[in-house]
């Protein structure tokens, strides 16, 4: 994957869905509709190879790489946070 392709809010998105297991919640939670947030996921799945998340009926359940993911993930993203938040004036 070529990482200067990659969009780092698809890279919230999906610490988000990890985060939430359900598209609409994490979808209120970004502040963007459930279609949009669909479309993120499709492109994170394009991506990554991986259907990252699959349906079920008590919302959505990781797959094994997700799953890899998402502390590393988490732990870079609050890396960002904390960078932004240091250098905000």
């Amino acid at each position: 994957m070529d990482i200067n392709k990659l969009d780092l809010n698809l890279l919230v998105t999906l610490d988000t869905l990890l985060v939430e297991r359900n598209v609409t919640r994490a979808a209120q939670r970004l502040g963007i509709s459930q279609p949009a947030l669909s479309t993120r996921l499709t492109r994170l799945r394009d991506q990554l190879g991986d259907p990252l998340l699959l349906p079920s009926q008590r919302g959505m359940i990781p797959t094994e790489h997700a799953l890899e993911l998402q502390e590393p993930l988490h732990a870079a993203l609050e890396g960002v946070r904390q960078v932004v938040l240091q250098n905000s004036r």
